[in-house]
């Protein structure tokens, strides 16, 4: 469990580390069954109106997701790719939202 405030920013780097640590497991699984790497799936689910889309914003660094104070922005499902290269290696890290 992992508490985050996407507002203000708190907690975002731990699950960044998070989500990257559990990527790297599932890649380096798939690479031992001779399988191809792939992004990993990340799913953000919450009560309405609580900052879900907010936080997807916080994670990617930029404002990809609509956000309002009003309820029912974003009703449906959203796919966001994400991609950050490691400094100074040719291994990228991907994830999907």
């Amino acid at each position: 469990v992992l508490f985050v405030n996407a507002k203000q920013g708190a907690g975002i780097h731990a699950l960044h580390r998070a989500i990257f640590k559990a990527g790297s497991h599932v890649q380096e699984r798939r690479e031992r069954r001779g399988l191809k790497s792939r992004p990993l799936r990340v799913g953000i689910i919450g009560y309405p109106n609580v900052g879900k889309s907010a936080l997807i914003n916080r994670i990617l660094g930029r404002k990809r997701a609509r956000t309002a104070n009003t309820p029912g922005v974003t009703r449906s499902l959203q796919w966001i790719r994400v991609r950050t290269d490691e400094s100074k290696t040719s291994l990228a890290k991907e994830f999907e939202l």
